[in-house]
């Protein structure tokens, strides 16, 4: 047996009585879920399309899920992403490609909606670019305010531009 599942088993034993068959696996499980969050691995390349285009492109409601840094339970939502294009578009594709290597880590909200808004402004040199982020936030529902809220992080890159405003907060 992997010893991170000998400590997580005696760490389970320390809290509940282990002698319940539901959390026979529970280490085992736990510690494959926590390495599905590992943070490894190369952000995805961004298929660069050369486009005039003077128009915002917005892209709604791509998914992602992560865990709070502070006490490695999930937070969940979505993301809006707006951009006014300079030279060139991306594909699609590559936007929840993105979000997702970002997520899959420990991870704060607000971190999680700065790093993907650095990293589109970084590949595609936008003129102006806005992402906002939607959440679920499962610390808060289960412990300190024991309630549920969608949270939001929102932040901006590139020259201001009032249609990604009204983009992203659909007014």
């Amino acid at each position: 047996m992997d010893c991170l599942e000998d400590r997580f088993r005696t760490l389970l034993s320390e809290i509940w009585t282990t002698d319940d068959p539901e959390l026979a696996h529970t280490p085992e499980a736990f510690l494959s879920l926590l390495r599905e969050f590992d943070g490894t691995g190369e952000a995805p390349d961004v298929q660069l399309i050369e486009a005039a285009s003077r128009d915002l492109v917005l892209i709604r409601d791509m998914p992602f899920h992560s865990l709070c840094a502070h006490h490695l339970v999930p937070f969940f939502g979505s993301i809006d992403l707006v951009y006014l294009p300079d030279r060139s578009l991306a594909g699609l594709g590559w936007f929840p490609r993105l979000i997702d290597h970002h997520a899959r880590r420990p991870q704060l909200q607000e971190r999680l909606v700065a790093q993907v808004c650095d990293a589109v402004q970084r590949e595609l040199a936008p003129k102006a670019l806005g992402v906002r982020l939607r959440a679920r936030q499962m610390c808060m529902e289960l412990r300190g305010a024991r309630t549920s809220a969608t949270t939001e992080s929102i932040a901006f890159r590139g020259e201001p531009h009032p249609a990604l405003r009204t983009a992203l907060y659909g007014g």
